[in-house]
């Protein structure tokens, strides 16, 4: 790398001091994610979200550049919101949470990254000031960026329905993060700390406020374990075995006390783990008195009850130690249980829980046809359609395989199952996610970019109807992955200026109209000759960014106000910018 002057123990990157392996770890993080080229404070910002999110909520589905605050933004770095164990992406997030489970368990989570070499009273402090401004009532006022009025207005809305807050009021977890040495003993930095933690504890908006600082060795701790492979430790002494086959599948059965269950969905600061990827109910959601049907089991019935009445949950993993009672699963999944586990987490501080008995069972095992069939049997109801389930299970198979067919820069990774590509020397950049997928999806081929930008639960009930059906070309699928990593990849570059990327959900619907009459049917034949033109282009970086360009120039024309932060995540912009499509196809 240019300008980096090697030191025995520490290196200066882009006039940073940092140790050789912060260093190492964080130019891994921006090579993987597409931040090189950006400046080296804001990869240290990226950094030192992506290591506090992971750390706080194990595997991130979300843009890491969505916890950023802003160009301008006042003492925070970073924010997120988790509600009812999931990271919120915006307003329909969190309405479609309280619709689901009828209440709200917050926890916000606060960072402020600084590349100097040593923790600093007066940086503290400001940090601690503008996060008690940032719960004030004139919030609105002292914050001007975009990114923080978007999560201003979630905040608000939050507390707006507290009444939903049956447990407990929201958390609050303060990260602040240096690439100096954390001296717990210093006084005055304590006194600081605690001045401020007592102001926001008199707001009574909290019932538990977190300061975690984080130096250099801790922020590399942090980053270690994101890169780790999801597993879980519990003890089964109630259980016996399933089934043992010649092809080195095997499973259990029995039951876990909640104090143990716990450890297979939730991490150790409380926050629910990643494994219900593969749960078709975590895309779909549910009615709401499913969920209420199994609280008042446990509430009402007690253990006895809860065993005989409710179906259980069952994991599949790939991999199981048992040594005497003592069970360790890695890299595994809910199949079924997400309801069951989601009501029990929200549940989690309730008086007696913890001896709650939970039918389960356990199969282990690598074969990818085998867990297909056990996600499809298990979640064979009335509430799923078999055209939903076979989408979500053998259509997904088919998909991967197709990207597969791509190599060297064209390559892209489909992520049926999570964290399937944690392990492997690949630019997470590269990784597309179901719920990517579906977003990509969405707005290119069916037209509803506003839906991807600000209302994905409206997007899921299009699953084996519009999405993901069993005679889909798969070339249309990845191509609008493709045409969104390549759109990415000119922002980051600077190649076109980032107000644009909030629409680019919509400038990739825009995209497929400039290369002629699109194809009306999903499963049409000439699908695959009219994506291999579109992908020529998106390959060609010249012509690439030409067209995008065009794009873009198409937008401003239209007369769309780009300040408005809900511009496009409204139907009407869709409409506007596909009345006028002519205009576009003309320049091509």
């Amino acid at each position: 790398m240019e300008n980096v002057i090697i030191f025995l123990k520490e290196t200066v990157f882009g006039g940073i001091k940092m140790d050789r392996v912060t260093k190492g770890f964080l130019e891994e993080f921006s090579t993987s994610f597409g931040f090189s080229k950006l400046e080296e404070t804001l990869q240290f910002e990226y950094f030192s979200n992506y290591c506090a999110l992971s750390a706080e909520s194990g595997d991130i589905e979300i843009d890491i550049q969505m916890m950023s605050t802003g160009d301008s933004a006042q003492g925070i770095d970073g924010i997120a919101i988790e509600v009812n164990g999931t990271i919120v992406e915006g307003l329909d997030d969190i309405e479609n949470l309280i619709a689901q489970n009828k209440r709200l368990d917050v926890k916000f989570i606060f960072v402020q990254a600084k590349t100097s070499d040593k923790f600093e009273n007066g940086q503290i402090g400001n940090f601690l000031t503008f996060v008690e401004c940032f719960f004030s009532e004139n919030a609105k006022t002292i914050f001007k960026t975009d990114e923080m009025l978007s999560f201003i207005e979630m905040k608000d809305y939050i507390y707006d329905n507290s009444k939903y807050m049956k447990a407990a009021n929201p958390t609050i977890n303060l990260y602040y993060i240096s690439l100096g040495k954390w001296e717990q003993q210093d006084a005055s930095i304590n006194a600081v700390v605690e001045s401020h933690k007592t102001k926001l504890e008199q707001s009574y908006l909290f019932s538990n406020i977190n300061f975690i600082p984080c130096d250099a060795q801790k922020l590399q701790g942090m980053y270690r374990k994101s890169q780790q492979q999801l597993s879980a430790t519990f003890t089964f002494s109630k259980r016996l075995t399933m089934f043992a086959d010649e092809n080195g599948d095997y499973g259990y059965s029995g039951v876990l006390p909640f104090s143990e269950f716990k450890k297979i969905i939730c991490d150790e600061n409380g926050s629910l783990k990643k494994v219900f990827e593969d749960n078709v109910r975590d895309f779909l959601g549910e009615k709401n008195y499913v969920n209420e049907d199994i609280e008042n089991t446990i509430f009402d019935g007690g253990n006895s009850a809860f065993c005989m009445l409710n179906n259980g949950i069952t994991v599949v993993a790939h991999s199981a130690i048992l040594v005497s009672d003592k069970m360790t699963i890695g890299d595994y999944q809910i199949v079924n249980g997400c309801q069951t586990s989601h009501v029990l987490f929200l549940n989690r501080d309730s008086e007696k829980i913890d001896t709650l008995l939970i039918p389960i069972k356990i199969i282990v095992t690598q074969n990818e046809e085998l867990k297909n069939k056990i996600t499809k049997a298990t979640n064979n109801q009335t509430s799923i359609t078999k055209e939903q389930l076979e989408a979500l299970s053998s259509y997904q198979k088919a998909l991967e395989e197709y990207y597969k067919t791509f190599k060297d820069d064209e390559r892209l990774y489909y992520e049926r199952r999570s964290g399937q590509y944690r392990n492997e020397a690949i630019e997470k950049k590269r990784i597309v996610s179901i719920r990517t997928q579906i977003k990509n999806a969405s707005a290119m081929l069916n037209e509803k970019p506003h839906d991807a930008a600000g209302h994905y639960s409206s997007l899921v009930k299009d699953i084996g109807v519009r999405l993901f059906k069993s005679d889909d070309k798969p070339s249309l699928y990845y191509t609008a992955s493709l045409a969104l990593f390549r759109f990415d990849n000119l922002i980051k570059s600077k190649a076109i200026d980032k107000k644009y990327s909030k629409g680019k959900y919509h400038i990739i619907m825009l995209l497929k109209y400039m290369f002629g009459d699109v194809p009306k049917f999903h499963n049409a034949k000439k699908n695959d000759t009219f994506c291999t033109k579109i992908q020529k282009v998106l390959n060609d970086h010249e012509k690439c960014l030409s067209y995008f360009t065009r794009i873009v120039e198409y937008i401003d024309a239209q007369g769309l106000d780009l300040s408005d932060r809900k511009l496009f995540e409204r139907k009407e912009t869709t409409e506007i910018l596909l009345r006028n499509i002519s205009q576009l196809k003309n320049k091509t």
